[in-house]
This record gives structure tokens, C-alpha cells and sequence, in this order.
């Protein structure tokens, strides 16, 4: 059975259906990344309407009996405005940026299709496709957030649907055609947009997530440096304090669970690598660990020599094999090349033992390690990178 299953290091970030931060991670995407998204909209905005005002060519072929109708909408009024926009971007705060934008690209949609609604040269119809491009270019080329992406898309169409609808002379087969072109555009473009979005937003999130691990995980090494009860090597807690806490949790009448942990085959580590690169080994290791054991509730300690420990108070059983797991994944992750390990797999790993107190109940603290020593033992005779929980035959691989 393979746990899949996450710590949450930090504070809470997610993102709703819209695709929008709170508010705080907001202002710290758009302290670190504002700037960068003006420059950028100022030169999409001015390559953009190099080609919007391509249209006013195309309108002397298909819409001869209104070219300067076109000119006017194309060069004094959509050109001057997206011109004001782009200079206004740096002035203006984020949330009124992008509201603007999706306005602004509104009214540059409007432009072509009061035109082909207006035309009633033969080939008019045919500039119905000028909207079509330029919904292509709000969504993916200036790539409107997806909130306003959304609310651009939805009105422009139902102002296309409702062009075509009440336009004069177009054949009665175009009704049927250019709305469901028009929605397969709309339809793909606003698709796109999400996908777009979202790779944005999450990697933003993951970006942060990393950043709050590694913070938490200096935290705590400066936390415990300082302490008499630190482990020269990694920096985490010793046996000492282990020992002293354990024996507090385990005679509490709180839930607590205790984890042995052991990275697989590190003798053939040292072995094949040397000491130096195992005491390497060793501290990354702990860094990782150290990240995780971040609340008052929660110590991970060197237990000696490859060995840690973790001991969790007030956390039940469901809690504590997602953490055991969790921590498995993590140092898997890492990607420490092992190439002393003779069993296929070609990183450093861990194994797991896990025991629990339940609420209300005292135990032993030497019984507890006792306990956990022996799962440990059970998770590493099952093939190790897994945890075995003590008293539980069905031992699961992490």
C-alpha cells in the first residue's frame, strides 16, 4: 500500500475556483513578480495592436462600404486608448490592472463585431473572425487572469451571439456556423487560460511551500543549536532530550507516538562513499526531518549514529502513519545517490517503526522504544523504504 499523503509545513495556501490567492499571498506575488507582469503587458499591449490595426487592410477588401468607419474605430479609438492603458500599467494597483485589462479587451472585441454587424458588403461576414483572434489574444498572449478571462469570454460571446442574431441579410446557414465556431473558440481559448493559470498559481504555491520548509527547518536548527540537549553533527535534538521528553508524553494522559527511524544500508553508505560523505548524508537527512518538527507537540532527535526518532504528542493513529509516510516520501525525494545498495534501489531511504500511547493511558518509555525498535526491525525485514506499525501485521510500504 503506498501512502500518499502531505504535511502542511506553513501556513495554509490554496487557491479557490477562480484560481485567486488570499490576500496575503497575493501581495507577495505581486511584490515579487508586479514589475515583471507590467513589462510584460506594456509589450504585448504595443505588439498587439500592431496587428489589430492590420484589420483596417482587411476591411478595404471585405467591408469596401465602410472604411473609414473602421479606420476611425481601429486608429482613434481602440489604438489611443490601448496606448493610455499600457503608459497607466505601472501607475495603478494590481487589482485595478487587471479589471482594466479585462474591460479594455471588452471593448477591442466590440470594435470588429459592431463593424461586421454594421456591413452589409458581400464578404462582411468574414471579419466575424477578427473577434475570434482577438479573444485568442486576451486569453493566451496577454493572459487575462482566469476570473476576468472568464468574464470577458462569457460577455463577449453572448455580444456575438446576439450580433449575429439580429444582423440583416446574413444567410440563414451562418446562424447555424459562426456560433459554434465562435463558442469553440471561446470555448478553447478560456480552457487554455485555465491550464495556463494554474500552472502559474500552483507553481507560485509550491515555490512558497519549499520556501516555508526551508525556513522552518533553519528555524529550528538555530532554535536548537543553542541548546545543551543538541546533536554536534545535525543540529537536531540528542538522546538526551529524547529520552527526557518521551518519559514526560508517555506518563501524559495525552495520545503520543513514537517513531524509530533508520536509513537503510548506511553502513554500505560509508562504506562505499566514506564517512565524510556519509556525515553528509546525515545532516540533509536531518534538515529534512528537522522541517517537519516544527510545533510543541513534535521532536525529531538523533537517536545515534544512522538512527532518529520522532516523538508526537496529541495525534492519533491516522495522524501519526500519515506523518510516518510522509517523512519515507521526503527522504526518497531527496535523491541521495546510494551506490553501495545491492537491492535495485538507487537513493538513500528509510524505515519507519511506529508505536502509539493511547489518551488516557501511561506507559513505559523503555517499553515504548522497545516497542518501536521491534516494528522498525519488522519494516526493514518486509524490504525497508516502508514503516511498520507495532502490533499490526499488516505492516504497509510508504
Amino acid at each position: 500500500m503506498t501512502a500518499d499523503v502531505s504535511v502542511d509545513l506553513g501556513e495554509s495556501r490554496s487557491l479557490d475556483w477562480l484560481l485567486r490567492f488570499d490576500a496575503r499571498t497575493d501581495a507577495r506575488y505581486e511584490a515579487e513578480y508586479g514589475r515583471e507582469r507590467q513589462a510584460a503587458l506594456r509589450q504585448i499591449i504595443l505588439i498587439g495592436l500592431i496587428f489589430y490595426n492590420m484589420f483596417n487592410f482587411t476591411g478595404l477588401i471585405l467591408m469596401p462600404d465602410i472604411p473609414g468607419l473602421s479606420a476611425i474605430g481601429h486608429l482613434l479609438v481602440v489604438t489611443p486608448l490601448s496606448v493610455a492603458l499600457a503608459w497607466l500599467i505601472p501607475q495603478i494597483g494590481p487589482n485595478v490592472r487587471e479589471a482594466l485589462l479585462c474591460q479594455a479587451m471588452i471593448g477591442v472585441v466590440a470594435m470588429p463585431l459592431v463593424l461586421f454587424w454594421v456591413t452589409t458588403a458581400p464578404l462582411g461576414a468574414y471579419t466575424f473572425a477578427e473577434s475570434i483572434l482577438t479573444i485568442l489574444y486576451g486569453n493566451l498572449l496577454l493572459a487575462l487572469r482566469f476570473r476576468h478571462a472568464l468574464v470577458f469570454t462569457v460577455v463577449v460571446f453572448w455580444g456575438a451571439m446576439l450580433a449575429v442574431a439580429t444582423k440583416t441579410g446574413l444567410d440563414p446557414d451562418l446562424h447555424i456556423a459562426l456560433p459554434l465556431q465562435y463558442g469553440t473558440g471561446c470555448a478553447f481559448s478560456l480552457y487554455a487560460n485555465y491550464r495556463m493559470e494554474r500552472q502559474r498559481c500552483t507553481a507560485y504555491l509550491q515555490t512558497l511551500a519549499a520556501r516555508s520548509a526551508s525556513e522552518a527547518a533553519e528555524a529550528a536548527r538555530r532554535r536548537y543549536q543553542g541548546l545543551s540537549h543538541t546533536d554536534a553533527l545535525t543540529g537536531l535534538p540528542n538522546r538526551r532530550l529524547l529520552d527526557e521528553r518521551a518519559e514526560t508524553w508517555f506518563a501524559g494522559p495525552e495520545a503520543a507516538a513514537l517513531m524509530m527511524i533508520d536509513l537503510d544500508h548506511f553502513k554500505l553508505f560509508n562504506d562505499s562513499l566514506g564517512h565524510p560523505e556519509g556525515d553528509a548524508c546525515l545532516v540533509r537527512v536531518a534538515t529534512v526531518f528537522a522541517g517537519f518538527a516544527t510545533g510543541p507537540d513534535i521532536l525529531a532527535a538523533r537517536f545515534g549514529g544512522e538512527e532518529f526518532a520522532f516523538v508526537v504528542r496529541n495525534v492519533g493513529a491516522v495522524e501519526a502513519v500519515r506523518l510516518a509516510g510522509v517523512l519515507i516520501r521526503a527522504v526518497e525525494e531527496l535523491g541521495i545517490p546510494h551506490p553501495g545498495r545491492s537491492d535495485g534501489v538507487a537513493s538513500v531511504t528509510i524505515s519507519v517503526g511506529l508505536t502509539l500511547k493511547p489518551p488516557g493511558l501511561t506507559r513505559n518509555g523503555s517499553a515504548m522504544f522497545r516497542e518501536a525498535d521491534r516494528a522498525l526491525y519488522e519494516a526493514k525485514r518486509r524490504g525497508r523504504n516502508r514503516y511498520a506499525l507495532a502490533g499490526d501485521i499488516g505492516v504497509a510500504a510508504a
